[in-house]
């Protein structure tokens, strides 16, 4: 009887400490806001707004990444022709992107939205870019990123600009789009757990529904019965 007694205060503790561990990572009000950026996207870039001279196709990604301690989003752009790689957390009241341009060099930018939400990021050293820009419109389906240089204390000049569409996007009237099970943004890619199927935004979500999937798919039932 004492051996079943402990083996039940052993699993509800267990238990506790996989829904606990959910509220821990939690990522901060501040990042969710801008995870409409997470997906898949494709896109063009132009040196001057207007015009093909110089033009090139991009290909990126924004994704989360669950840590134990805390959340950030990272943004990926292999063949970015500026950055290749971002990890953008939310410390001290301010976005802060870490990474690497497109020359390999460590970048970090600080910054906020403004107010119509966009997502500006500055760099302080004299690595490129010095701003980078992030917004979304057409409801999300397309993503623009502006990369600029700084010429003196108040004046940036364009370095170039691109406008991406999300992949798997429908443009068309009267498409229901599905949400993440674990982050709440857009749902792109099914996870199944016990014969259901449920949608993830990106792989960072869908590595810790695979490992999570019970309390996870507990929470979401407990606050679709709310």
């Amino acid at each position: 009887m004492k051996q079943l007694t402990l083996w039940l205060v052993l699993l509800t503790a267990f238990s506790q400490s996989q829904v606990f561990g959910i509220e821990k990572i939690k990522p901060p009000l501040e990042l969710q806001e801008i995870q409409e950026l997470i997906g898949q996207w494709k896109g063009v870039g132009q040196l001057k707004r207007g015009s093909t001279q110089g033009g090139w196709i991009e290909e990126s990604h924004w994704e989360w990444k669950f840590g134990k301690q805390n959340s950030a989003l990272v943004y990926k752009s292999p063949k970015g022709k500026f950055v290749k790689e971002l990890k953008v957390s939310f410390e001290d009241d301010a976005y802060v992107a870490q990474g690497l341009n497109a020359d390999g060099e460590k970048i970090e930018l600080r910054g906020n939205r403004d107010d119509s939400g966009k997502l500006v990021l500055m760099n302080t050293e004299q690595t490129l870019p010095s701003r980078i820009s992030f917004r979304t419109v057409a409801a999300g389906k397309r993503m623009v990123v502006s990369f600029e240089r700084k010429i003196s204390d108040a004046l940036y000049t364009r370095l170039g600009e691109v406008g991406a569409t999300r992949k798997g996007s429908l443009f068309g009237k009267g498409v229901q789009e599905v949400v993440c099970i674990v982050s709440g943004g857009k749902g792109t890619m099914p996870v199944n757990f016990e014969g259901q199927t449920y949608y993830v935004c990106c792989t960072g979500c869908r590595d810790y529904f695979n490992e999570n999937a019970a309390a996870i798919v507990a929470e979401y039932a407990s606050k679709k019965k709310k």
